[in-house]
């Protein structure tokens, strides 16, 4: 498969590159933030793709969702068995924001994380790397009843550009503005 993943990501440019440590698993990563073409149709080794997100924008507006680490404007999370990548990132920005899509999401950017930490007992993800497939989402409808209960987002709402941009954003995120900024 690392193989595959390299092939894949000769090209692509990087945005950012980061050491983080996994909220709640303590697991020390290298997170590598790409560009992905607008016309590029190609798909990533999708045995490595664990979860889509999305930058959502309304008109000049961005969603900001707040979880209990802060903010941030990747809202989205993990593929359920089975699902497609489309249905994911639909289900889970309706769960998290309370907001439906418009039809073809743009897909952006892909993030890579390769993991420095043994692999902990159970893991169950892929190991030593994963991937998240990053859109670009126009919202559609707001149906706040579909948004998840007791879920990690305590709150989610849209807020103008200029906004977004002082906020404290990671440089990955900061890229992604800057990225979606240009389209």
């Amino acid at each position: 498969m690392a193989v595959l993943l390299t092939e894949f990501l000769r090209g692509h440019a990087p945005l950012a590159e980061e050491e983080i440590v996994w909220p709640g698993g303590g697991l020390r990563l290298i997170q590598t933030r790409y560009t992905y073409a607008l016309e590029e149709e190609a798909n990533p080794p999708l045995k490595l793709v664990t979860s889509v997100r999305a930058v959502l924008t309304r008109g000049d507006e961005i969603m900001v969702v707040r979880d209990p680490e802060g903010r941030h404007i990747l809202p989205g999370g993990r593929l359920e068995s089975g699902e497609e990548l489309p249905d994911a990132l639909e289900r889970e920005l309706l769960e998290e924001t309370g907001w439906s899509i418009r039809p073809a999401p743009a897909r952006v950017a892909l993030f890579r994380y390769h993991i420095h930490s043994p692999r902990p007992p159970g893991y169950r993800y892929p190991y030593p790397d994963f991937l998240q497939l990053i859109y670009w989402a126009e919202a559609d409808d707001h149906i706040p009843e579909a948004m998840e209960v007791g879920g990690n987002e305590l709150d989610a709402e849209f807020r103008p550009r200029g906004e977004v941009a002082q906020l404290s954003l990671s440089g990955g995120e900061t890229a992604l503005l800057r990225l979606v900024d240009q389209s």
